[in-house]
């Protein structure tokens, strides 16, 4: 695949960076750009093979000049890979920040259904993309999602929107009517899915594989999600996850299949589960057989209390002490 020219850099996804810089430091900063660079040229090769080019790259037009009509195509999934809790967010925002450079206008965003953790998602979008792409989310649409719609139309022909959604039916149903509504399909479409691997895939493949495809329906989620695909036809889908076993073992032809994979690599303060379970490692503490009935009582909790002993950390039985235990991790 030829490499379309694309910008490595703009007003947005200079902010982002000079805001990482001051908080984690330039190695971070450069880290994230390298990825983002990466992911976007990706992105960008991928749509012009399957679209045609001049949409989206360095010299792109932001429209769509050739609208793709019937199935999802294949090979317009890619997926970012990270370590839990080593900064995919940052990642996505940086992918986010530099494809607005290159001319994608509407941006999609799901994350898994849960509503705290979506607000949470909103607002970090909100607070660290600026001069670029306006961000909205389900809260704000969910009364009139078609009025809503209409109102995005100037935003999307210009500086781009994003659209903040959990992966719940009644939202997903509603953001299908902001798309609609907004005519999101006049412009180039990148699909965040966080967590990917939760709920976005057909979850009943097993019992149509069985019964007949037919008599078994599609999952809830994974058809909303593919009529949302269908209706920004001109789009390129973003998996995110830690967890990537059960995307990369779809079939070749299924359009959940990753047609590229990027690494979101940790900053060099991550802690992971190597550092947890290391030999001789001051972060975890065996749990001995004699103490398991006592676990037992405690439905698998640490005791709260100091019935087990007043110890270091193991009182004279053996049992451990929670406060000492608790006291020698913070202290390492």
């Amino acid at each position: 695949m030829s490499k379309i020219p694309i910008k490595n850099d703009g007003y947005c996804i200079n902010k982002f960076l000079d805001r990482i810089k001051s908080q984690l430091g330039d190695t971070a900063a450069e880290q994230l750009k390298q990825a983002a660079v990466e992911i976007v040229q990706n992105c960008v090769d991928v749509y012009s093979t399957t679209f045609g080019s001049g949409d989206v790259g360095a010299t792109g037009t932001g429209i769509v000049s050739n609208h793709h009509k019937g199935k999802i195509p294949n090979g317009t999934t890619g997926l970012i890979y990270g370590k839990v809790q080593s900064g995919k967010t940052n990642t996505t925002i940086a992918t986010l920040a530099l494809a607005e450079a290159n001319k994608f206008r509407c941006f999609i965003v799901l994350t898994s259904d849960n509503t705290w953790l979506g607000k949470q998602t909103a607002e970090r979008f909100t607070n660290q993309i600026k001069g670029g792409p306006v961000v909205r989310n389900w809260e704000q649409w969910k009364n009139d999602p078609i009025e809503f719609g209409n109102q995005l139309h100037d935003y999307i022909n210009d500086t781009g929107v994003v659209l903040v959604s959990t992966k719940n039916g009644r939202h997903l149903e509603n953001l299908l009517k902001v798309l609609k509504s907004a005519k999101a399909s006049s412009v180039p479409t990148l699909i965040f899915d966080d967590e990917a691997d939760n709920a976005s895939l057909n979850t009943n493949e097993a019992k149509q594989a069985k019964k007949e495809k037919n008599t078994v329906p599609d999952s809830k989620i994974f058809e909303l999600i593919a009529k949302i695909r269908q209706q920004v036809a001109n789009h390129i889908y973003l998996q995110i996850t830690a967890t990537p076993q059960s995307l990369l073992l779809q079939n070749v032809d299924h359009v959940c299949k990753p047609a590229f994979c990027v690494l979101s690599k940790p900053g060099k303060k991550y802690i992971g589960g190597d550092k947890f379970f290391e030999q001789n490692s001051q972060h975890c503490c065996p749990v001995e057989a004699e103490e398991l009935d006592k676990l037992k009582k405690q439905r698998g909790k640490i005791n709260p209390g100091d019935n087990w002993g007043n110890c270091s950390t193991r009182g004279k039985n053996g049992a451990i002490n929670r406060e000492s235990l608790l006291n020698r991790l913070i202290s390492s």
